[in-house]
């Protein structure tokens, strides 16, 4: 179990870094929802799909219809998880959209405690309502902006992330990468009817296919595969670190400044996902050594 442990917790922690530049490229590439849903989420969806199948070779097919209801299932969550992240952004600051995300776990747990009947411990707890309280530190900024329906949808988002994290926990035993890729092109087709497709100049495209070639994929299909070797709420956990270092990114490249609310829960909660791991290796470790 410690060694699953260990691969799962550096699994979801490449993916969560490769996303932490997220956020900024899509900033930068500067076009509006509807465009940015079909783009992004079309060749980010294409290209996992063509990964996988890769991966797969002449099993594709049949790896891909084992996937069943709840692949299904993540499917319509992860068209919905693009579509409230995209408005989210429109909406409020790219920093109250990460640290509300601190809500995931908590969410997270709750799904996995109801529905898999998963023991979340104590520190855990603690540390998801730890992550809890930055979140309100935050979200009190939104309603004193105007941003409470940007940060609504940000929390939206975190329900819908949660949802995706429990079922896959569930379903351990299947691999959801198709599902993920399957999902974003959902969002893509639902979005295509809406979007303006305006001319793009070469920056634009530059920054569209780092984003939805590179990040996106690669670091999905990581955090998608967390939930395997990880219980739901400690994937939800690590994604955190996004929380704090994507608004960096944004504030250093195009100045949007995250805010003295937005640093103050941002700083609660990485303190307590860094105390949270700390407990969590050194109870492998023990676990280790009792073993060995």
């Amino acid at each position: 179990m410690s060694s699953d442990y260990r691969k799962g917790f550096w699994i979801t922690l490449a993916g969560v870094l490769i996303f932490t530049p997220d956020v900024l490229l899509i900033r930068l590439a500067d076009v509006e929802f509807f465009t940015l849903v079909v783009y992004r989420c079309t060749i980010g969806g294409f290209l996992m799909l063509a990964g996988y199948s890769l991966y797969c070779g002449r099993d594709f097919v049949r790896q891909m219809l084992m996937i069943g209801i709840w692949g299904l299932v993540v499917v319509v969550l992860e068209g919905a998880a693009s579509w409230t992240f995209y408005l989210a952004l429109e909406r409020t600051t790219a920093a109250n959209v990460l640290v509300i995300f601190a809500s995931t776990p908590l969410i997270a747990a709750l799904l996995t405690r109801i529905f898999l009947d998963d023991v979340i411990e104590r520190p855990t707890w603690l540390a998801i309502w730890s992550a809890g309280l930055g979140l309100v530190v935050v979200a009190s900024g939104g309603v004193t902006t105007g941003n409470w329906l940007g940060d609504l949808l940000a929390l939206i988002n975190a329900v819908v992330i949660a949802g995706v994290f429990t079922v896959v926990r569930r379903r351990r035993d299947l691999n959801m990468i198709p599902a993920a890729g399957l999902g974003l092109l959902l969002a893509a087709l639902v979005a295509y009817p809406f979007a303006q497709f305006p001319d793009l100049g070469v920056h634009q495209w530059v920054i569209l296919v780092i984003g939805a070639g590179v990040v996106l994929p690669v670091a999905l299909a990581l955090v998608t595969l967390g939930p395997r070797y990880l219980p739901a709420p400690e994937v939800a956990m690590l994604t955190l670190l996004e929380t704090i270092i994507g608004p960096v990114w944004v504030w250093l490249v195009i100045g949007e400044e995250p805010g003295i609310r937005t640093l103050l829960g941002g700083s609660v909660v990485v303190a307590a996902l860094f105390c949270h791991a700390l407990w969590r290796f050194r109870q492998t470790r023990q676990a280790v050594s009792s073993g060995s």
